[in-house]
């Protein structure tokens, strides 16, 4: 395992064991942090999710993406216990829910592609993919804006 590579991994076999678990978008801000981003750069990250909504103000559903600040990969809300699957998203009762679906599932991309997890420590109900297998994104509503300026770490 390489040095950046063992704060995630150190965060997830905690969490198997139900220590110290962190919400996803408090883990993904931990894991930029390891891959080199200053604390100020680490910031930023909330910049990098794009949330829209569907219906009338008393029943609103939220959906949301994280764009990754290093390659504009964009990872959308995976399926956790109280996410709702239709037309081709998931859609959760708050903002807050949804945005940590999307970094749920970033988490659960990124350890899947270092090889780190077997899947027991999966944290969304979908699969992780990898990059070039990245599924497609449905269409965000005309007003949806997905960020497009990349971060470089600043610790490399």
């Amino acid at each position: 395992v390489a040095p950046s590579d063992e704060a995630l991994v150190e965060s997830l076999k905690k969490e198997e064991k139900g220590e110290n678990i962190s919400p996803p978008r408090g883990a993904l801000y931990q894991e930029y942090i390891a891959r080199g981003f200053s604390t100020e750069q680490a910031q930023k990250l909330k910049h990098y999710y794009t949330t829209w909504t569907i219906g009338p103000s008393h029943e609103m559903k939220f959906s949301s993406v994280f764009t990754c600040p290093m390659s504009g990969e964009h990872f959308a809300s995976g399926v956790l216990d109280n996410g709702e699957v239709w037309g081709g998203r998931v859609w959760y009762k708050n903002k807050k829910q949804s945005m940590n679906a999307a970094a749920a599932k970033t988490l659960d991309c990124f350890a899947f592609r270092k090889n780190d997890s077997d899947g027991s420590l999966q944290r969304c109900d979908d699969e992780p993919y990898f990059k070039d297998e990245e599924p497609a994104l449905s269409s965000p509503p005309p007003n949806a804006v997905l960020p497009t300026e990349l971060i470089r770490p600043n610790n490399t």
